[in-house]
């Protein structure tokens, strides 16, 4: 049996194309890129993933055989399936943003731990959101959702989304940063409202200053809000991941 370089490159094309978006995603989704999952596992899962794609998905053009045109495409690929896990990847760091802006609201920033995926030690309280973010994407379905909306991007061949649906990805980001800001808002207005009393108290009276009173005051004040706001957050949740996936839906060319 004599194999044409065309056939080659066509069985190349049907592997290494799912394969490169996978690697991509694999490298910011918040669950596929964990470093909790070894490098060893992800590539594993990336060529298992993409052989049974390869079976499912509609022919795809051949693998280019230039060595220049397959590093552009290959480093377009890797890129666009970077970007739908980014999308996910901010949404779960926006959660996270709120801990850590209670926690420096209420004084709190001094607690900090060496979280696995950070590179640096962070407050308590981003650990603890950036936790449950992980957590709530992973029960609203992200991981499935994400992984089916890389395989129908291939229903219109390799071609990627428009510049424009770039820029209302990166739009999409900076509302993420607000409705961070947005789910601190009430311990943010506790502590302020705790800072003007303690304030203004301690002008009358010099024994009630910042550190004995004031300072526990704020963290017990901020972590009763912080607390009673979390039955709360559900909707909140389920809102930054929907944004999310519209984001990331945006990316994905519909024929």
């Amino acid at each position: 049996m004599v194999l044409s370089e065309h056939q080659i490159f066509s069985w190349l094309g049907q592997f290494l194309w799912p394969f490169l978006r996978i690697t991509g995603l694999f490298l910011t989704d918040p669950l596929y890129g964990s470093v909790f999952i070894p490098a060893q596992v992800k590539a594993v899962m990336a060529a298992a993933l993409a052989a049974a794609l390869a079976l499912w998905l509609p022919q795809l053009p051949p693998f280019p055989g230039d060595p220049a045109a397959a590093f552009v495409q290959g480093v377009i690929q890797i890129s666009f399936g970077a970007v739908l896990g980014m999308a996910m990847q901010v949404a779960v760091l926006a959660i996270a943003c709120t801990g850590e802006i209670v926690g420096l609201s209420m004084g709190l920033s001094f607690a900090e731990l060496q979280f696995k995926e950070a590179t640096t030690a962070t407050p308590v309280l981003y650990d603890i959101m950036s936790w449950a973010g992980i957590m709530g994407y992973i029960v609203i379905g992200g991981p499935f959702w994400l992984f089916g909306a890389l395989a129908h991007s291939f229903q219109t061949g390799v071609t990627l989304g428009g510049l424009s649906n770039w820029n209302d990805l990166t739009m999409v980001g900076s509302s993420f940063m607000t409705s961070a800001v947005w789910l601190a808002m009430p311990v943010m207005a506790v502590t302020l409202s705790v800072n003007i009393i303690v304030g203004l108290t301690s002008i009358f009276t010099a024994q009630l200053n910042i550190l004995t009173i004031g300072f526990p005051l704020l963290i017990l004040a901020g972590l009763w809000i912080f607390i009673g706001s979390i039955g709360t957050m559900n909707q909140d949740f389920h809102a930054i991941f929907m944004a999310a996936m519209r984001g990331a839906a945006m990316m994905i060319p519909h024929g």
